[in-house]
């Protein structure tokens, strides 16, 4: 038993309940059949889906404690980079926040591939640049740096 696996997919389902409540606060638009909460709904779902297989997971898992030490600490790292990331979206803008933000993970996972690092890194935010910015018109923060 994986008591980690078991507490993250608690937190997680939680969490996609907290937004799955807030859910209910959007608009509701008489003209469509799919209103705003659609997707976010359908997210929660998807969310607490893969909670539950971490519950799951955790209670099949019958190996011994391994490095929970090491866990925890590439957990903190990890949430310190994502903190890192959305203090520095505002000044440096989403895109070259994103890219800076998986090459940092990338290395701290020990991907050693120079290939793998600049395509994934480059390739993440010109996905998203092409995907919300020109295809579905969302509006994405420059930063105060290129602004």
């Amino acid at each position: 038993m994986k008591i980690p696996n078991i507490i993250s997919g608690v937190v997680v389902i939680m969490i996609a309940g907290f937004f799955y409540s807030l859910t209910f606060q959007f608009p509701e638009t008489a003209t469509q059949d799919v209103g705003p909460a659609f997707m976010p709904r359908v997210y929660c779902g998807l969310i607490v889906l893969l909670g539950g297989l971490l519950i799951i997971q955790g209670f099949r898992d019958q190996s011994k404690k391994e490095g929970t030490e090491r866990t925890i600490g590439y957990a903190l790292a990890t949430m310190g980079f994502v903190l890192l990331y959305l203090i520095l979206i505002p000044y440096l803008g989403f895109y070259l926040s994103t890219a800076l933000f998986v090459f940092a993970l990338l290395v701290f996972s020990k991907v050693r591939n120079k290939m793998a690092l600049i395509s994934v890194s480059l390739g993440t935010p010109l996905f998203i640049f092409v995907v919300f910015e020109k295809l579905l018109k969302v509006a994405i923060p420059l930063g105060s740096l290129f602004s």
